[in-house]
């Protein structure tokens, strides 16, 4: 597993969503959790011939107040460093799959 690190725009965007979603903070755990123990996971898109930097998207729900997070990010063999993160209104109505 792999250290969290945050550029500062990253913890901007965390902090502004922080005050906008109430849910954000649950959003923002699980990309953290989910990268830091597989940073190629499949969800994600390479951005770099190397695939080191990398995009990627939780989608949230407008029933929970949780916002879609999409995250820029590097790693290497130690550090998930988060670049920038986008929080934005979620586009689904209801969390969960059909």
């Amino acid at each position: 597993m792999r250290g969290i690190r945050e550029d500062s725009p990253a913890t901007e965007a965390y902090e502004a969503a922080l005050e906008r979603w109430k849910r954000a903070d649950d959003v923002w755990q699980g990309v953290t959790w989910t990268l830091a123990r597989d940073p190629e996971t499949p969800d994600s898109v390479p951005l770099n011939e190397g695939g080191t930097v990398r995009a990627y998207t939780s989608e949230g729900a407008r029933s929970i107040d949780m916002p879609t997070l999409t995250v820029l990010y590097q790693f290497d063999n130690e550090y998930i460093t988060i670049r920038e993160a986008l929080f934005a209104d979620a586009k689904a109505p209801f969390a969960g799959r059909a």
